[in-house]
């Protein structure tokens, strides 16, 4: 059964969530979201898109730590197995384009992780992730 994280950077992110949920993610899946630590509570956001069993997915809420690097984020998704890792466009160019801040580009250089890159219209997505031991 394959499983997804879902990168929640802010509480503002309904688009990239509907998105992943909608049109990523197929039924069965197990998402994970996963909060970054300065996203305090996502109750709003899940009710936001509720009901979540629209889409038929298990969801799983954790948080990132206070002060952690990317090497905790992959280590999650080594240990979650994950297959794709979803992160919300949180910036675009001016002419539109998604704009990779930081963080998309820390998982994306991480040398134990490898995988296509994808671009949403909200969402940006590293799937069919292998990770190197």
């Amino acid at each position: 059964r394959m499983t997804t994280i879902l990168i929640i950077k802010s509480v503002e992110q309904q688009p990239s969530v509907r998105e992943v949920l909608g049109s990523v993610v197929e039924p069965g899946e197990t998402v994970y979201f996963l909060r970054l630590p300065t996203v305090r509570c996502l109750g709003p956001l899940i009710q936001d898109i509720n009901p979540m069993l629209e889409y038929d997915v298990e969801y799983t809420i954790s948080c990132l730590p206070e002060g952690y690097d990317v090497a905790e984020l992959v280590e999650f998704a080594v240990e979650t197995d994950a297959e794709r890792i979803c992160i919300g466009i949180s910036d675009r160019t001016l002419t539109g384009k998604a704009r990779i801040d930081d963080l998309t580009q820390s998982i994306l250089l991480h040398e134990r992780i490898s995988g296509d890159f994808v671009v949403g219209e909200h969402v940006i997505i590293l799937e069919e992730l292998e990770y190197d031991q």
